[in-house]
């Protein structure tokens, strides 16, 4: 009935109506494969997390303090200038549910491994916003930029990149972190005396100086157009997502430190990798990996310690003073254990707590043992809001907490109504969904479209993705996504390339967990099947970890090759980061055969790794210590021997490209590198000088991405594109080509 209904239609329909049809059906004939470019292209949020792979739930607009307008950051690459492009889009907020069109305050492009706008933030007179950013071959530095007159000012004149700030409401005193002066190791007193190394690592002594991006960053301070002041403190200060934290009135500055010396006491926190890293020895000149809180007067220059306790590990710190600069609330971190017994000892041994500590006198008032993640300390209500829940791997909003004073305690208290009620600007997508903006009505769930952030994507037929459950080869259940190859034949069996390093239910991935080596839609539009596994982490820096992750990806292969989906003589797998450790073990390992694959910037955990770290007994060193069975010397080498996949190269069977994306990388990644070349195995190295670890320069990720596709097709598929500039590349492979077996080889090269 329905069929004959819609003939109907079709017949009784005006020639106009035919013609719409053929449009359409031309649009649908007009449709291209997804390609690589179409991810570096691709208009998204400006958040580090969202492009490393996370979700971002909830409302991703940046609201005025009054509520009357919102901004949104988006960045996208530009290949041809191997640059990329960052946006500050304004809406009002009276406006939004009739779609307009936003207005595109400022662009800037960074040709460096830096946002070119980063870490925006309204001043209090609704009309000012505050920023980090950079143009192409510039230091990036603090900026203002007024929204009315679109007057952008630079507030910091420092010599090198500033890296995270924290600035008074009224923009006239504020903090930031900045990268340290590059400095050479070899100078005249060591032409003649030699250099004594200490605490250097072995890249900065190969290149021969030291800070930079690869320096310990720096904290200063500044007020108005007056200098800025260098504050010396004694730890570390962390790279990323780490800022300065600046009371209202601009006396004090809070920040998270990375210790030298760790406190005894703190080897008594239950949580096992915490206590770990506790007991780690620490070489001179280095910083642990657990961090706590310090805090500066500005007036005199001097930081103390704010909390002698540590945070939660694997967090992001959640800091807000109140609005008289007298007291600061954190969540995340464990309390102090000196000067406790009993219950109390034992309780702060385990728990994580949301506390007030008052300053300077340094009380400190629990606010919450529940799992919450603070977002502001309201200045209007006097309320403490915090959300529920702290993993940064949320998947839908959590609903939100309030607490408020009643003498000296905290207590639970509803939330103010105008907090409920203020409309949410939402992305929406799913993993065969593009992202777009939606504006979500107060109290409701109804949803209205405000912004296409890729109508370009219309015109590409991406490949079906669909979540699939299997079982490990140990029987623990597996969770990843497979890509289907475009024009998909049921019971075809197809090549397949594993991709490591995380899957995400909700996420529209055209690469996959991250921008750096891989590249699942542009496979699968080769006709390759792509499978992007999960994996586990729950236990960590053991020898379990490994044994478990090679499970995942062994009964990937089984639970694929008894569906008919995949060739088993034709498996590919990519490692990055993490997962190289997992990668490397499966290839050296496995009984399960790999036609190809590929490893970028990875940690292996192999003896080589473990001698160049100069971690000396650290964390680091504890780490692979753990994975490998002990040290790897005397009694505890025979163990290293049979976990560690360094001393296994001759067991790899298909071509292995190897990335290196900076000097230590590439020291990083010598191993393998030079043992498979001793062993005549197949193997090519790709090196980017500068490359970040998340790739960020176009030219940068087409290189990683682009090689990985050319390189699963040359030896999965036999296939070569024929762009004559890849010719070069193409005779180095027909070269490795004829150091694999004759059963090894591709049966076909085009």
């Amino acid at each position: 009935m329905k069929s004959l209904f819609l003939l109907s239609l079709v017949i009784l329909g005006d020639a106009h109506d035919v013609a719409g049809q053929e449009d359409v059906n031309r649009d649908e004939q007009a449709k291209r494969p997804p390609t690589v470019a179409d991810s570096i292209e691709m208009n998204m949020i400006a958040s580090d997390a969202y492009y490393s792979g996370y979700s971002l739930v909830g409302s991703v607009a940046n609201f005025s303090p009054d509520g009357s307008k919102f901004v949104i950051v988006l960045r996208k690459g530009n290949l041809e200038q191997n640059t990329n492009e960052y946006s500050i889009l304004l809406w009002r907020t009276s406006s939004v549910f009739q779609a307009p069109t936003p207005e595109v305050l400022l662009t800037m492009a960074s040709s460096s491994n830096r946002e070119a706008i980063d870490q925006v933030i309204w001043l209090d007179d609704n009309e000012t916003l505050a920023f980090l950013g950079e143009h192409p071959g510039e230091n990036r530095g603090l900026y203002t930029l007024d929204i009315r007159t679109r007057m952008l000012r630079r507030l910091s004149n420092h010599p090198t990149n500033v890296l995270r700030y924290g600035i008074t409401s009224d923009g006239k005193e504020f903090a930031f972190t900045a990268e340290e002066p590059i400095e050479t190791l070899v100078d005249k007193k060591s032409f003649r005396e030699g250099f004594a190394v200490s605490m250097e690592s072995l890249p900065d002594l190969m290149i021969g100086t030291k800070g930079g991006d690869r320096g310990p960053p720096r904290l200063f301070v500044q007020s108005g157009q007056s200098s800025s002041r260098l504050i010396s403190i004694e730890g570390g200060i962390p790279w990323r997502n780490f800022s300065p934290y600046v009371a209202p009135n601009g006396r004090y500055i809070l920040i998270p430190i990375r210790p030298a010396q760790v406190p005894p006491s703190w080897r008594e926190y239950s949580d096992k990798q915490l206590s770990e890293w506790a007991q780690a020895k620490l070489a001179p000149g280095h910083y642990s990996n657990l961090m706590r809180f310090e805090i500066i007067d500005t007036y005199t220059g001097k930081p103390s310690i704010l909390l002698n306790s540590p945070m939660r590990l694997a967090t992001i710190p959640h800091v807000a003073w109140s609005a008289d600069s007298r007291s600061v609330a954190i969540s995340g971190v464990y309390l102090p254990l000196e000067n406790t017994e009993g219950d109390e000892r034992k309780i702060r041994q385990s728990a994580v707590f949301s506390v007030e500590v008052k300053v300077p006198s340094r009380e400190v008032i629990v606010v919450s043992r529940d799992d919450l993640t603070l977002l502001t300390w309201d200045p209007k209500s006097a309320r403490l809001i915090f959300e529920v829940g702290s993993s940064t791997m949320k998947l839908q909003p959590a609903p939100r907490v309030c607490f408020r004073q009643n003498g000296p305690h905290w207590e639970r208290a509803a939330c103010r109504a105008d907090e409920e009620n203020q409309s949410q600007i939402v992305l929406n997508e799913g993993i065969n969904t593009p992202p777009r903006l939606f504006v979500r009505s107060p109290g409701s769930n109804r949803e209205t479209l405000l912004w296409d952030l890729n109508p370009q994507f219309r015109k590409v037929d991406f490949v079906r993705v669909e979540e699939i459950r299997w079982k490990g080869a140990d029987g623990q259940l597996v969770a990843g996504g497979i890509y289907y190859p475009a024009n998909f034949v049921a019971q075809k069996r197809y090549p397949l390339v594993i991709q490591t390093h995380g899957w995400n239910s909700h996420r529209f991935w055209i690469d996959g967990a991250f921008p750096t080596a891989f590249a699942a839609q542009a496979l699968a539009a080769k006709g390759i099947m792509v499978l992007q596994v999960d994996e586990n982490y729950s236990h960590i820096d053991t020898f379990q970890e490994v044994s478990e992750n090679v499970a995942a990806i062994e009964g990937a292969i089984a639970y694929l090759d008894s569906r008919s989906l995949i060739d088993r003589d034709r498996v590919g797998i990519i490692g990055f980061s993490r997962t190289c450790l997992y990668v490397k073990y499966v290839l050296t390992h496995s009984r399960y055969h790999f036609a190809a694959a590929s490893v970028t910037d990875g940690f292996d955990g192999g003896y080589f790794q473990y001698v160049v770290s100069n971690d000396a007994g650290g964390p680091q060193s504890q780490a692979m210590e753990g994975i490998n069975g002990g040290l790897p010397f005397g009694e505890g080498l025979e163990s290293w021997i049979k976990r560690s996949s360094g001393f296994r190269l001759d067991r790899t069977g298909g071509p292995l490209r190897i990335m290196a994306l900076d000097p230590g990388s590439l020291i990083a990644e010598w191993e393998w590198f030079s043992g498979l070349r001793r062993l005549g195995k197949p193997v090519e190295m790709v090196y980017i000088q500068d490359g970040a670890h998340v790739l960020e320069r176009p030219w940068d990720r087409m290189i990683s991405q682009q090689g990985n596709v050319d390189w699963f097709r040359f030896w999965l598929k036999g296939e070569e594109d024929p762009d004559p500039a890849k010719a070069e590349q193409y005779a180095r492979w027909r070269k490795i080509l004829k150091l694999r077996p004759e059963n090894e080889a591709p049966t076909h090269v085009n």
